[in-house]
């Protein structure tokens, strides 16, 4: 039978671990199971009350919640590594549900559930149960796949180790970026019946600070791909009975002042959370119309590549269309066209679709201001123009991020905004097998897939695990009965792509260039 770890990591936690691990004991799973607590430098009796109901205890002196998980699942045995916090309780069946679902689905590489925070004071209850589960809502619809829980996590060991494991650069969140990691190895999985429960102390007791350093957390990770913060403060219960009341016995007499403020303080977190969320997110048209997916249930797929031309790789890429008969969507960097002009001009000789991708791929482009954005826009269009003959009616933004300001330049320029719904991250070091097999696993109707022959304005970046991947995705995704077209043709539209007469620098960026054009919905 599949063999399970149970790794938990707990500092000064005596008075809440035994009910974790009287529940990890009471497991209604039939084969083997190993649970690890790792103490991490506590000063109570943690480790003894482990050691007390026959645990295995590990001593990581290291003070840091993501040092404590490595520690753990580096000396963990089992087929899969699962994790929760010492302050949790998982249900009886918690462990023979994980299993279940990596059997039922071989795809699967890392299964979930819910967290059911308990005992709420009025500041938790309102983020637990008003705000939280809006936020959970739309991180479910994510199709790259949902962002796992560290108190309710479990991934296969193999399939880890080959992911790189947990990233010491990561406290706060670190199951958020490992969940991202791992899904170009296979399906990530939250099951929204499979809930365990954990103590409310942190939304209790730091509201208005654990709000704000996720939040942040969370949009620096989207935007730069690292952590804004290092960890977050430590919450232990306190002893106080006054702590202690629960929304179901408070009197609710505290006075309106105090009700203004908590209500002021959640709606502003509510905006900056959702604010971040549509910034971040390639699927929102709160900003203006964007398109990520097309609405279709015919079995095409749009192949996209950014951050071209880039020399040898973006021919390859050529290459591999040209001999399988596709058409694809490019969006270039004006630099990177200038660098490589006849490589720019075989993509629009070859009759694929050209698209934006600014001049300079600057980190923050959306968050820059207007003029910025315009002067980078037309720069990008104006080499893009002069070396294929065509004027782009497509914009990718670097990231996918996009701000309300800078919607509104591309609607003033009538430029169409392109994002993805399916993204191996073929920027990470990842292998062509790897990203080949998270590309079909993803792959649905009106999909568009993001993949890139560059890497920003870096010179000869090297690409060859997305060419090597081309092939297979092609192949794979045919044989399941998908159809390659260009963006123009997924949305339904075909723009005229003009070959214009040379103008001069005034002329070539008046916003009359390209004409205007609709397109459906």
């Amino acid at each position: 039978m599949t063999s399970v770890s149970i790794v938990v990591p707990a500092r000064n936690e005596e008075d809440l671990l035994p009910s974790c691990l009287e529940a990890l004991l009471a497991q209604d799973y039939d084969g083997p199971i190993q649970i690890i607590l790792v103490d991490n430098g506590s000063t109570d009796r943690t480790a003894e009350r482990a050691a007390a109901l026959g645990v295995t205890v590990v001593n990581e002196s290291r003070h840091g919640y993501v040092i404590a998980l490595a520690r753990g699942f580096s000396i963990a045995t089992g087929d899969i590594v699962a994790t929760t916090d010492a302050d949790t309780v998982p249900p009886r069946n918690w462990i023979s549900t994980l299993v279940r679902e990596y059997e039922k689905r071989p795809d699967v590489v890392a299964v979930g559930g819910e967290i059911f925070f308990r005992e709420p004071n009025w500041k938790g209850w309102l983020f637990t149960r008003c705000v939280l589960p809006h936020l959970n809502r739309w991180d479910r619809k994510n199709p790259a796949g949902p962002h796992l829980w560290g108190a309710n996590f479990s991934v296969g060991r193999d399939v880890l180790k080959h992911a790189g494991g947990w990233s010491p650069h990561f406290n706060l969140q670190c199951d958020t970026e490992l969940s991202e990691r791992l899904r170009p190895f296979g399906r990530v999985v939250l099951l929204d019946h499979l809930a365990v429960s954990t103590s409310c102390r942190r939304w209790n007791q730091s509201f208005v600070r654990s709000v704000f350093l996720y939040a942040s957390n969370f949009v620096w990770l989207q935007i730069a791909g690292r952590p804004l913060w290092r960890g977050f403060p430590e919450i232990r219960e306190v002893v106080a009975a006054e702590s202690k009341v629960s929304l179901g016995t408070l009197p609710w007499s505290f006075s309106l002042k105090s009700a203004r403020t908590v209500t002021a303080v959640a709606l502003f977190s509510s905006l900056i959370l959702l604010g971040g969320y549509d910034t971040l997110t390639p699927w929102s048209n709160a900003f203006g119309k964007t398109y990520w997916e097309g609405a279709t249930k015919e079995r095409v797929v749009a192949l996209t590549f950014d951050d071209g031309p880039n020399g040898p790789f973006t021919d390859a890429v050529l290459d591999i269309l040209h001999r399988e008969g596709v058409k694809a969507t490019f969006f270039l960097i004006g630099k990177n066209a200038r660098l490589y002009p006849d490589v720019a001009a075989r993509i629009a000789r070859e009759g694929h679709v050209i698209g934006n991708h600014t001049d300079s791929h600057p980190a923050g482009f959306a968050l820059a201001t207007a003029r910025f954005q315009r002067a980078e826009i037309d720069r990008a269009e104006e080499s893009i123009h002069a070396v294929t003959g065509v004027y782009p009616h497509l914009f990718r933004p670097p990231q996918g991020i996009r701000s309300p300001w800078m919607m509104q330049v591309l609607a003033k320029d009538s430029l169409v905004t392109v994002t993805w719904d399916d993204a191996p991250g073929d920027w990470v070091p990842y292998s062509s097998r790897q990203l080949a097999a998270s590309t079909i696993a993803h792959a649905h109707p009106g999909a568009i897939i993001l993949l890139h022959d560059g890497l920003n304005l870096a010179r000869h970046p090297d690409r060859s695990a997305t060419v090597e991947a081309l092939p297979t995705i092609i192949d794979r995704l045919r044989e399941e009965g998908y159809r390659f077209v260009t963006v123009p043709e997924l949305l339904r539209y075909e723009p005229t792509l003009a070959r214009w007469p040379a103008l001069t620098p005034a002329a070539a960026v008046a916003p009359a260039r390209r004409g205007t054009f609709q397109l459906p919905g």
